[in-house]
């Protein structure tokens, strides 16, 4: 049995938007709304299910389009304040380093609650924390945590 070319849009974008959501957020919210919008737009006729190139073309345009009215409203809710505010309630608390560790001077990842988050060793901290180490949140602005070793 073979999933209907729409279908098959409708799960590639669901599937980059949860990629977005639990992953590193390189931009795939974008693409997989861009890829339900084709895969809309095959279900309701606009393009039929074998004109690859018209639904690339869909996919470039409605990701683009996504892209730009949605760019700056994404990056000043990542980075307001209040947004900042909301998750202060979690300095404090302990984490756990992430895959391949964390080295001073660059960006790694820290488990929290059950979530993956990104993550960075406080200015001071020369040492490199290795996969599994536990550590306490000194801050967090965004979706960056500043982190120390116990």
């Amino acid at each position: 049995m073979t999933l209907p070319v729409s279908i098959l849009w409708l799960l590639a974008g669901a599937a980059l938007v949860a990629l977005e959501a639990f992953g590193p957020g390189l931009g795939f919210l974008f693409i997989g709304l861009g890829a339900i919008a084709t895969g809309v737009a095959i279900e309701v006729g606009v393009v039929t299910p074998t004109d690859y190139i018209s639904q690339i073309a869909i996919l470039f345009i409605s990701s683009g389009l996504f892209a730009i009215l949605l760019w700056r409203k994404l990056k000043t809710w990542h980075t307001s304040p209040e947004t900042a505010e909301r998750y202060s309630n979690m300095v404090g608390d302990q984490a756990s380093v992430g895959k391949g560790g964390l080295t001073p001077g660059k960006e790694g990842q820290v488990g929290w609650s059950g979530t993956t988050m990104r993550a960075v060793l406080a200015p001071e901290i020369t040492v490199t924390l290795a996969e599994g180490a536990t550590v306490t949140i000194v801050a967090v602005k965004g979706n960056l945590v500043t982190v120390k070793p116990n």
